[in-house]
Parts: structure tokens; sequence; C-alpha cells
């Protein structure tokens, strides 16, 4: 009788062992901060063509830079990033996220007077 109770004990903490080791999810802070290459690029709703591209690189200490050729693009291309569930902040500019998830993020926002969606991929 004394063994099965050491062998249920043994059971008992090998699960609890394998259940407490379960990765926290990344917040969407740890998601935003890498390098994002865009792969669809819309302007008032209508897709732009290919050629039309953006970069962005979120970094860790809170800088951001922008490398892109949409024209008009009047978004200061470096300065400060924050951001909250559904905003990301770049210099003052809160852009909407629509979708974000470990490889993919979409954000919107008015620029120059034109809607502006942009997909990007890590």
């Amino acid at each position: 009788m004394i063994h099965l109770k050491s062998l249920f004990s043994l059971l008992l903490v090998a699960t609890l062992s394998f259940t407490s080791c379960k990765k926290d999810e990344a917040t969407v802070t740890e998601n935003l901060t890498a390098e994002w290459n865009s792969t669809s690029v819309k302007i008032d709703g209508v897709a732009s063509p290919a050629t039309t591209t953006m970069f962005l690189h979120l970094q860790s200490n809170k800088q951001y830079e922008i490398t892109t050729n949409i024209t008009p693009f009047s978004q200061a291309k470096s300065g400060v990033w924050s951001n909250t569930d559904d905003k990301l902040t770049l210099a003052g500019n809160a852009w909407t996220i629509h979708h974000i998830a470990d490889k993919e993020l979409r954000i919107e926002f008015v620029l120059d007077g034109k809607d502006l969606e942009i997909e990007f991929a890590k």
C-alpha cells in the first residue's frame, strides 16, 4: 500500500511539473518588437502596386525606423514608439492595430487625408 501511495505521489508531481512549465504567450509589445516588411499596401481601400513597400523596424529600446516609397508620406521616419493592445503610436501618431500574430501585423492610419492600411510579415 505504501508503494502505491509513493507511485501516486510521484505521478502527481510529474504531472504538475509538466503543466506548470507551460510557456506564457508573448505580449503585444513583445510581438511588435521586430523588423517588419510590408506584404500589402492599400490606399483608400485600393491595393497599391507590389512595388509600393514599407520596412518598419520597431526596436526593443522603443525607437523605430521606417523606410518606404509610399507617396506622399509625411509620418516621421524615425522616433519613439509605444503601444496599447489596439494602437501603435509612432512619434505621436496612433495607428490602429487590426491584427497581430507571431509573424503578421496589419495596421491602419489616415495619412495626408488618405486611409492607409498596411499588412506586414516578419
